[in-house]
């Protein structure tokens, strides 16, 4: 299946499921540190207050492509303030990636993300602007199986919600 079809898929199922709860649409800037610092860019839903899915591209300038998936899972989310107007939430949560590195030997990642951060609702929780670090451990599936390098992908983004 490419890769376009297969993501149209994904995200409206989550659309069709995110129906009984809120959902959430939106975009993040991505920095990968660790052995490749890349900047990316991101395509999130969300199909509930505590779930998010994420397409992720990540360009390295010495013509390394990563192009992944995350799906994290944030159930902790610590008010930080009383206004009920802006709510400020420290959160924390868990949650797995897989990778497709385009480089001379394509590779394959997946592993496991402890997304660390913080995030902003706006407008009676309809708009909502956060920014976290996770720290990500995997194992590398190709060329060969091996534990992979940890790597932590930063990421600043907003997210309007629909509920």
């Amino acid at each position: 299946m490419k890769l376009k079809t297969f993501m149209v898929v994904v995200i409206l199922s989550v659309a069709v499921i995110a129906q009984i709860h809120a959902f959430g649409l939106g975009a993040q800037v991505n920095f990968s540190t660790g052995d490749l610092l890349a900047p990316g860019f991101s395509v999130v839903v969300s199909p509930t207050d505590i779930t998010h899915l994420a397409v992720n591209w990540y360009l390295d300038f010495e013509k390394v492509n990563i192009v992944g998936l995350t799906f994290d899972a944030c159930p902790l989310a610590l008010p930080l303030n009383s206004s009920s107007a802006v709510l400020f939430n420290f959160t924390l949560g868990v949650g797995i990636f897989a990778n497709i590195v385009f480089v001379s030997d394509t590779g394959v990642t997946g592993g496991l993300r402890i997304p660390v951060g913080f995030n902003v609702l706006l407008g009676q929780k309809a708009f909502e602007i956060y920014a976290h670090v996770a720290p990500s451990f995997g194992v590398n599936f190709l060329p060969s199986l091996e534990f992979s390098k940890p790597f932590y992908p930063i990421a600043v983004g907003a997210r309007l919600w629909f509920r």
